[in-house]
């Protein structure tokens, strides 16, 4: 504080160049507000792109997912392909007709008939893991063979064909048809809310951006508390606070960082995107499409809100030893926002979409889910910009007063007592 009053003291003394040009007086020109922010949000996204840390973080993330998609397409490539070991052609057409059966019930499902001459070869082949299963006709039933478990692809679709086959000639043998013997057995499948995004699609969708929230919040929050702790530490923000206004300075850091989060979450969505286009997934696509406009918006107000706090939180510390203890409320905020935001439900999670920082990934939930009404996503918005303008306004007085307090560490009471 003995800085920013010298510095007062100092310019109050010194006369105004009539021109408006800063006093010849050995103090360095203070860069205006308007411009200042834009240079300090160019610096921190500089200073992170070329961090090695935030660099490793980002290409780990997208590792993931990109395995995340390879590691389905091999599963829908491969899950969906057995092959059956029979030992005469009666077992084969069994297989086959299997395998039509699934088709018709629109299942990805291609079963491969592998001939033997016995039922002892046919054992064998299960057994080496030449084949997923094997089909014997033994003691006038049946046999669906398998090795340490049973293949479920095998047990349902050979199991359907052996009783669909079973029922035709029972029906011949007693002078009638399959089709008349089944007649009414057949179940139409209607949804009562086929417009609706499916639940499963809106609990990946949700767990998705609800991770990409806590991952973004937690490495940039860290970046940027770590960022003003050492400027503090190596007391480089007292000649930083001469040249630029700290609400500049505070500005720019939250600019910065909210711009490197959507950044990274662009390139995450573009990724997430392209995978579903490989996997053949465009309805899944097309079923998460309405929510993905709230899921930014909510992002980018949380991303703000938070950074804000990290940013108070490396304020508050003195050393880089302090920032753990400083940090852990707001990192207890965002694990409490992704835990809460895609595991609740009903009742609860229409309460928490209406809250603050919770409503970041709860109510674009609900959105997807078609579970609002119009005004509820622009209603619950306007209470999140509300507090937001709240906490940044108080983050922004508790940054200003603890970051030129380079000798102690603060609590928030502390800061609270101390003038501007």
């Amino acid at each position: 504080m003995s800085t920013v009053t010298s510095n007062s003291a100092h310019r109050s003394e010194t006369p105004p160049d009539p021109q408006g040009t800063p006093a010849a007086s050995g103090t360095p020109p203070r860069t205006a507000g308007t411009s200042a922010w834009r240079i300090v949000a160019a610096r921190e996204i500089s200073v992170k792109l070329t961090n090695r840390s935030f660099l490793l973080s980002t290409l780990v993330t997208l590792a993931l997912i990109v395995g995340a998609i390879g590691l389905q397409l091999y599963l829908a490539d491969s899950m969906g392909k057995i092959t059956v070991a029979v030992a005469d052609q009666q077992a084969g057409r069994i297989a086959d007709q299997a395998e039509q059966l699934a088709v018709q019930a629109d299942q990805d499902v291609e079963i491969t008939v592998r001939q033997e001459s016995s039922a002892a070869q046919v054992r064998e082949a299960v057994r080496s893991g030449d084949a997923e299963a094997g089909l014997l006709f033994e003691g006038g039933r049946w046999v669906l063979v398998g090795d340490t478990g049973q293949n479920d692809i095998a047990a349902t679709w050979i199991g359907a064909a052996v009783q669909s086959k079973a029922l035709a000639d029972n029906a011949q043998a007693a002078g009638t048809s399959l089709t008349a013997l089944t007649q009414g057995a057949e179940v139409k499948h209607v949804l009562l809310s086929a417009d609706e995004t499916p639940e499963g699609a809106v609990r990946m969708t949700t767990y998705f951006f609800g991770f990409l929230f806590y991952l973004a919040a937690v490495l940039l929050g860290a970046a940027l508390a770590t960022s003003v702790v050492e400027e503090k530490q190596n007391r480089i923000v007292e000649l930083i606070a001469s040249s630029v206004p700290l609400r500049s300075l505070l500005v720019g850091k939250i600019v910065g960082s909210t711009l490197l989060a959507l950044a990274q979450m662009a390139l995450f969505c573009l990724v997430g995107i392209g995978g579903l286009v490989a996997t053949g997934e465009q309805d899944f696509l097309a079923d998460i499409s309405s929510g993905l406009g709230w899921f930014l918006v909510f992002y980018v107000v949380g991303i703000v809100v938070l950074a804000c706090l990290f940013a108070a939180a490396g304020a508050l510390a003195t050393r880089s030893e302090d920032i753990q203890s400083t940090t852990t409320p707001v990192n207890a905020i965002t694990a409490l926002v992704f835990i809460v935001g895609v595991t609740v439900s009903g009742n609860v999670r229409e309460i928490l979409s209406f809250i603050p920082l919770t409503s970041t990934v709860t109510m674009p939930a609900r959105v997807l889910a078609g579970e609002t009404a119009w005004w509820e996503p622009a209603a619950a918005l306007g209470l999140s910009i509300a507090a937001a303008v709240l906490i940044v306004g108080v983050s922004s007085r508790v940054y200003r007063r603890a970051l030129l307090q380079t000798d102690r560490k603060l609590s928030f009471r502390q800061v609270m007592k101390l003038t501007d």
